[in-house]
């Protein structure tokens, strides 16, 4: 996907955006010069994402144990899931 983004990025740059638009753009520009993150983090991300778009009892409940003490990066997905579903409330 990224592949797809990166053109679009550095043309919404080259037609002098705001500063603001301009620091943003340059931060995702610099995202998609890192490595992809390992398969392991990311299938955890993802399963993170599908907990969230489930969204009932048990997925909030599976949640909330990651969110207390998962591997770092799971953690701090989880938490950001649970506050993103209670704001939906």
């Amino acid at each position: 996907m990224h592949v797809l983004a990166e053109p679009a990025l550095r043309q919404a740059l080259s037609a002098d955006p705001s500063p603001e638009a301009r620091r943003r753009i340059e931060g995702l520009l610099e995202k998609l010069a890192k490595p992809l993150a390992l398969p392991e983090t990311l299938r955890g991300v993802r399963a993170v994402e599908s907990l969230e778009h489930i969204a009932t009892p048990e997925a909030r409940q599976v949640l909330q144990k990651l969110a207390d003490g998962a591997p770092a990066s799971l953690t701090r997905e989880a938490k950001a899931a649970l506050e993103r579903l209670a704001k939906r409330r």
